[in-house]
């Protein structure tokens, strides 16, 4: 076992050399989407489920931008201000940041001008310094893993890291104006606040001065807080930690009402209001509490409160560049939260020092978005027969309240040319699943009993699939009617992998029948023949001897090495008919071209078919969308969003199976070799990539040392490249014990 500061074990080492079954590059796109006669202006983001919100002029034009770090899926978007006052989704502008988990403020610590990173590491917090001078190639360096602070529990001065539990969002900001940052968090029993004083301009030098900030407590059970009387703690208390726990709370640090030290608002996990605190400067040098609002602003203020569904956080920022910074808040969770309304804008319509807050709408940045709610599931097909491909996208589940969660199916129409798609969404429904209390409904079209119009087939959470025939016939738009629910096979047996079912229709036998191809929650797929007719389809379930059900022996990538949620996208082109599958930790994995052998076994040749890690439990769906002979892809997320790839020159290098090619020699030294390790590789002119488990790229290099004492603990895989290398690139695992 290896032990240690940034000590390496290398695993395994893996020469690559692909066959070029799979030809085709992509690159991130945009396809224009209509709604209720508006294009949308940011339609392919991915959604929006638990963002975080930081200004940063990103291109360096003298305003600021706006970058947002989602919870849910430890998503990095950007954002850049337009001249009309909107936001232009810029998805290469955080290309190449380091790996962020639980949450991501930026502020600048140095004085620069460029705002640092400061994020969450276990309970306490990392700093990045930003050394960036091009978007596109970002520079960050870690300056404190973790970020220490001097604290006296009554033995003398300690150095310890500063706590701010994972689940919480600190404030971080200049709290008394003397130039250097300073930090709120909530301690350890999430009861009472740590403050973190800056110590030196520009610096990150940190002292705790304080234990009981604000005069002012958290009640354990509930949200309520205790301040003036009710409230019992004194200054710098030797160590207020007690068994009692009350985690999630987020601190948003602004001044109210133009009056005394910075007040303070306050998110609890468990509610959906938030809390705003009046602070002022007590007798003895305090700031303690004097006024606290549960529902803020108050409603007397002739405004709507908050209603944040869940665990609001504030973000203070100035939305409208109009010199007063308003206020954006989000869920700072994912779980039970109404996820197509997770950005509150409150315009400040008042002065910086002096607010007054305006309720614009719960909704800003994703009405410009699609947004399904939780979970998007897309399929590529041309639903009305006119030679256009249109898109199909059902989801897991909009939040209504504990217990009501339906689903939705939407069907875009292509309004657009063969070379030039558009998508625009009707007005009506082609059907309405929540009448039949589906739910995670995930779609399967084609024509099932042979009249000519494309027909409907939906898995569900429960394993089960649902036949939703078309009756409007050839050539016109789909209107879908519930047929058979919970279909049965050949066998009169109910049909059920297991959970989440998720079907594709494909000839897979060569016979003209489209039989059903289905993944599952397990991750493996499922092979339902159709051992009936063209227009009266039975289904018979393939099993072989050696693999059982998992047809092909096909098993996806999973994130705790039990489940993998597969879904299939199987896609035919001029090299033959390829298999795809998505998987539960973002990837597109790629398992070769389909053989005629029922029994052939695949093996996954290409990890991620799109070289990028967009969201958690993805759908991917493939067509060629512009007519240019390459297959596009749409990649739907976990958040309720998509993503968009038009397909680019290939990614790979055709060669002759019985090709033997020189080895390469790719080695990483010392091992162990601390927090700097040294790589060689008998290419020439070639660099390093090192990627996260989940394919995020978070360094690429040709300088012969890396530093790894920012890396968080884990495996990684570095791959040595060098372009035209027809051997492909040689790679190995590393694991990193910080």
């Amino acid at each position: 076992m290896c032990k240690g500061l940034a000590t390496l074990c290398i695993f395994f080492i893996q020469l690559s050399v692909f066959y070029g079954q799979w030809d085709y590059g992509f690159k991130m796109s945009v396809i224009p989407v209509v709604t209720d006669g508006d294009t949308l202006a940011n339609p392919w983001t991915g959604g929006l489920t638990a963002p975080q919100w930081s200004p940063i002029d990103l291109d360096f034009d003298g305003d600021e931008d706006l970058f947002c770090f989602d919870r849910d899926g430890h998503r990095l978007l950007a954002f850049e201000r337009t001249s009309e006052g909107g936001w232009h989704y810029r998805p290469e502008w955080v290309e190449g940041w380091p790996e962020i988990t639980e949450w991501c403020l930026l502020r600048d610590f140095n004085c620069d001008g460029k705002p640092d990173i400061f994020t969450s590491y276990q309970n306490y917090i990392y700093v990045y310094l930003n050394n960036t001078t091009n978007p596109l190639n970002p520079e960050f360096e870690p300056v404190a893993t973790p970020l220490n602070a001097s604290y006296d529990f009554g033995q003398g001065p300690d150095m310890l890291p500063v706590v701010c539990l994972s689940l919480d969002i600190p404030a971080i900001q200049d709290l008394d104006g003397d130039g250097d940052l300073d930090i709120i968090t909530f301690t350890e029993t999430s009861a009472t606040l740590y403050k973190y004083e800056g110590l030196s301009a520009c610096g990150l030098e940190m002292e705790c001065t304080n234990r009981c900030y604000g005069m002012l407590a958290e009640a354990m059970e509930n949200n309520n807080l205790y301040i003036g009387e009710d409230f019992d703690c004194e200054y710098n208390v030797a160590d207020p930690r007690s068994d009692m726990r009350h985690a999630g709370g987020s601190l948003t640090a602004l001044q109210l009402d133009d009056n005394g030290p910075l007040d303070l608002l306050i998110g609890d996990v468990t509610y959906p209001s938030i809390i705003g605190v009046i602070l002022e400067d007590a007798d003895d040098g305090q700031d303690s509490a004097i006024f606290t609002d549960f529902n803020f602003p108050l409603e007397t203020n002739g405004i709507e409160a908050l209603d944040c569904q869940r665990f609001p956080s504030g973000y203070h920022i100035d939305v409208d560049d109009d010199g007063a910074r308003d206020l954006l808040f989000s869920p700072n969770t994912y779980l039970e939260i109404d996820d197509d309304a997770c950005v509150h804008y409150m315009r400040n319509i008042g002065t910086d020092l002096g607010p007054v807050w305006n309720y614009v709408s719960s909704t800003y940045m994703q009405d410009g978005m699609i947004d399904m709610g939780r979970g998007a599931y897309p399929v590529l097909k041309d639903v009305d027969g006119d030679s256009l491909i249109d898109l199909v996208v059902t989801n897991k589940e909009n939040y209504q309240g504990l217990g009501s969660t339906p689903t939705k199916l939407h069907i875009y129409k292509n309004t657009g040319t063969e070379t030039d798609p558009v998508f625009t969404l009707p007005d009506s429904p082609s059907v309405d699943l929540s009448t039949y209390g589906i739910e995670s409904a995930f779609p399967a079209v084609g024509d099932v009993d042979g009249d000519g119009d494309i027909d409907l087939i939906i898995g569900d959470e429960l394993g089960l699939l649902h036949y939703f025939e078309n009756n409007e016939g050839e050539g016109n738009w789909p209107l879908f009617e519930a047929t058979s629910l919970s279909i049965s096979d050949a066998t009169d047996e109910t049909i059920d992998v297991g959970q989440f079912a998720t079907p594709q229709l494909v000839d897979i036998n060569s016979d003209g029948l489209l039989d059903m191809v289905i993944g599952e929650k397990n991750g493996i797929l499922n092979l339902y023949l159709n051992c009936g007719s063209s227009t009266s389809p039975e289904w018979c379930k393939y099993t072989s001897d050696e693999f059982g059900y998992a047809w092909g022996n096909i098993h996806v990538t999973n994130a705790l090495g039990i489940n993998g949620y597969s879904t299939p996208s199987i896609t035919q082109d001029s090299l033959g008919t390829h298999i795809l599958v998505s998987n539960e930790v973002g990837s597109v994995q790629y398992f070769g071209l389909l053989e005629d052998d029922l029994n052939h076994e695949y093996s996954e040749e290409t990890v991620n078919v799109l070289n990028h890690v967009s969201g958690y439990r993805t759908a991917s769906t493939f067509s060629d969308l512009n007519d240019d002979g390459k297959l596009d892809c749409l990649i739907g997320l976990q958040n309720g969003g998509m993503r968009c790839y038009m397909g680019s020159d290939s990614v790979t290098i055709d060669v002759v199976d019985n090709l033997q090619p020189e080895p390469i020699s790719f080695n990483i030294y010392p091992n162990p070799g601390g927090s700097i390790l040294n790589w060689s590789s008998s290419l020439e002119d070639s660099k390093v990539e090192i990627y996260t488990t989940t394919g995020i790229k978070i360094l690429s290099t040709s300088d012969k040392v890396i530093n790894t004492e920012g890396f968080a603990s884990g495996i990684y895989l570095v791959v040595q490249t060098k372009t035209g290398s027809p051997q492909g690139p040689p790679a190995l695992w590393m694991k990193l014990d910080n």
